[in-house]
């Protein structure tokens, strides 16, 4: 059994474990000035497998590419001690690799390999990467084979009913997975509705919302957007399926995670009479919140429920969210 652990770029464990590379590459190659990048500038992670005794025994790291489009993840130096191999521990490190990317606001995995490196190359095969075009450093030596995988989107829904919160939520969500590095998007899906008049079958523009939502969709992957946060009321069971549709990829449907923001009702009463003008609009927001409030609790389609009554500022709650659905 290994433990992956992330560990700072100049780590001493990661460091000893690339300079056993960089020997066995020079056997491997019959190449004794093979030296390999230590210095990462667009580090997303570098991941140390560790024995149960505490033996570093395997490391790969996962940076941004510099040879590809934007929101292409590269993996670099995955190595896995000779005592130690057989055991799936390349595996489970690309596995921790892929999730990092992932976490970052990776759309794509890209990789380069030697053909003196099989297992490497069998490896990569039965993980679902295809060969693709040659690039980088090796391009011209005939050597190398060159490894993608697409990483499918992943959405986080901030559901809620009116004045609970959705857009200052998914919003500061966005605060927060830009400080860490990740390639992000909030779309407030509310405004790609506002259109009057509506159908008497869909009075909220549902359908328009979801044609919009497939429309722009592409936009911010063909970006490198691969994590997107949309505030949006989740009160059909198959919005879920719907969003992971409206967002899908070449690497198949979206990942959707739905998080609902819960407040009391005068908490939320006293937002929308502060936001809405009087009239006929604040009429509706008020009769509106209290009766979508059962609804939602009543369908229960969220993978967490949390407080927003005001006593925390967006950004914290939108931390718990983000930490709710392991992003």
């Amino acid at each position: 059994m290994i433990t992956v652990r992330s560990v700072p770029a100049d780590h001493p464990d990661a460091h000893l474990l690339w300079s056993e590379q960089e020997a066995d590459l020079r056997v491997r190659y019959g190449a004794p000035d093979v030296v390999m990048e230590t210095d990462f500038p667009d580090l997303i992670a570098s991941l140390i497998a560790y024995a149960e005794d505490g033996e570093p025994v395997g490391a790969i790291v996962v940076h941004w590419s510099p040879y590809h489009e934007a929101g292409a993840a590269e993996l670099k130096r995955l190595w896995v001690r000779a005592g130690h191999r057989g055991n799936g521990h390349s595996r489970v490190l690309v596995g921790a690799a892929e999730a990092a990317a992932r976490r970052a606001g990776a759309t794509r995995i890209v990789l380069e390999s030697g053909d003196q490196q099989p297992e490497a190359n069998r490896l990569y095969a039965s993980s679902r990467y295809s060969e693709i075009p040659p690039y980088g450093r090796w391009v011209d030596e005939g050597n190398a084979h060159y490894w993608g995988r697409d990483l499918a989107t992943r959405v986080l829904v901030v559901n809620g009913t009116m004045g609970a919160g959705k857009t200052a939520v998914a919003s500061a969500a966005l605060d927060l997975l830009s400080d860490r590095g990740a390639r992000a998007a909030f779309i407030d899906a509310d405004a790609l509705g506002q259109a009057e008049p509506t159908p008497p079958q869909d009075p909220f523009n549902d359908a328009l919302v979801l044609d919009g939502l497939r429309s722009v969709a592409p936009l911010y992957r063909r970006r490198g957007y691969g994590c997107i946060v949309v505030a949006r009321v989740v009160e059909d069971p198959e919005d879920r399926t719907r969003y992971a549709r409206a967002f899908a990829s070449d690497a198949g449907a979206a990942d959707v995670s739905i998080v609902r923001l819960d407040a009391p009702e005068e908490e939320r009463f006293a937002r929308l009479t502060a936001r809405e003008p009087q009239g006929k609009w604040r009429d509706f927001a008020l009769e509106r919140s209290a009766e979508l409030d059962d609804i939602l609790r009543a369908e229960d389609l969220d993978d967490a429920v949390l407080d927003n009554d005001g006593s925390r500022p967006a950004i914290d709650v939108a931390s718990d969210a983000l930490d709710a659905v392991g992003w």
